[in-house]
Order: C-alpha cells, then structure tokens, then sequence
C-alpha cells in the first residue's frame, strides 16, 4: 500500500494539460504522476488502448508524448484516465515535469500562506534545497 502511494504523486488540478484524441483537442487537469505515465480526469470514459498525445504547457520548457491508455475508471462525476509511456526518455521528462509541478505548487503556497512572492527560480532554489532529497527516484 505505501508504495502505490509512492508511486502516484498528487498535483492541485490547476495543473492544465492539453489531450490530442485523434484530431480531437481537449483541457484536462493532471492529477497523477507515475515513472511510466500519468492519471488525468476527464468529463467522459476513454477507451483503454485509445493512442493519445498528451501536452503540458504550464511548464518551460513545454512537455509532449504519445502514449496509450491503460486504464479508465468513474470517481464521482468524472472519470480517471490512466495513460502510458513507453520511452526511457519520456519517463525521464515527465519525471521533469513532475518536479516543475511540485515547484509551481510550492510557489503558489507560500504566496497564499505567507503572502511572499516568488519567481520560478527562486522557487526552484528553496524547493530543492528544503526536497529534493526526499523526491522518489526512478528506480523506487
């Protein structure tokens, strides 16, 4: 049980994501991610097996894989939808981007509970000197 909590780390869903299904575009909110992949909600099921091309934006730089689908299931009146990376170097980006998330949550608390203002950089040096130590690494 600890480590599946271990290996699905939670984001605020203000992390927005862009999901290519076929010509298709749609806004999702990132909710999970893992070493081969990552978890978002969405408004209606998507089959598992369905190829699609995930862009996250909200980071420098920018992060886009194609990856499939593995898993979909209901949570209250969404749907979460697991997808896979098979790249050694996906897995490597996203675990770039997951930390780039981690920073901008960072930043966004410490303005909200103590007022102060951060850069991504200075969130950046304080994130990884109070964190980094503690991040899961790839082989966990």
């Amino acid at each position: 049980m600890i480590e599946e909590l271990r290996r699905f780390i939670r984001h605020p869903s203000s992390v927005p994501i862009q999901v290519k299904l076929g010509e298709q575009h749609q806004q999702r909110s990132l909710k999970d991610v893992s070493k081969g992949g990552l978890c978002f909600c969405s408004a209606e099921p998507i089959a598992v097996g369905t190829l699609v091309e995930i862009n996250i934006l909200a980071c420098k730089p920018g992060f886009t894989a194609k990856g499939i689908i593995s898993w979909c299931k209901p949570e209250g009146n969404q749907y979460l939808v697991g997808v896979n990376f098979q790249s050694k170097a996906m897995t490597y980006a996203l675990r770039m981007v997951e930390q780039i998330c981690y920073i901008e949550d960072y930043r966004k608390r410490i303005s909200a509970n103590t007022g102060r203002q951060l850069t991504s950089d200075e969130a950046a040096l304080e994130w990884i000197q109070k964190y980094a130590a503690d991040f899961p690494r790839l082989n966990e």
